[in-house]
């Protein structure tokens, strides 16, 4: 069986420390629900992706994004910032460094 593109990138992630794991298969729908995830990847059928995406709509909690796109890093990514507010200083930051 040919591995695609998605399936060796996910198995090159998978035991790196990453936090991301991969079933190759069928997910049970009821171990489904009870999963902690923040994503949800998904190569496939349209329409194995319309169940999948009916069993992540179906959990309690937060929602829970469906990508199915080949590979997109950027949907996996949780971007944080953090914006100091330098104008109380004149814009010289080193000056609330000294504070």
């Amino acid at each position: 069986e040919k591995a695609t593109t998605s399936t060796r990138s996910a198995r090159a992630s998978t035991g790196s420390g990453l936090p991301i794991a991969a079933i190759d298969g069928r997910p049970d729908p009821v171990e489904a629900r009870a999963l902690r995830v923040d994503v949800v990847a998904f190569s496939g059928t349209p329409e194995a992706a319309r169940v999948v995406r009916k069993v992540i709509a179906e959990r309690a909690g937060p929602i829970v994004p469906l990508v199915s796109e080949v590979l997109n890093p950027a949907a996996y990514a949780h971007e944080r910032a953090v914006c100091v507010d330098t104008t109380a200083a004149g814009g010289n930051a080193s000056l609330l460094a000294a504070a």
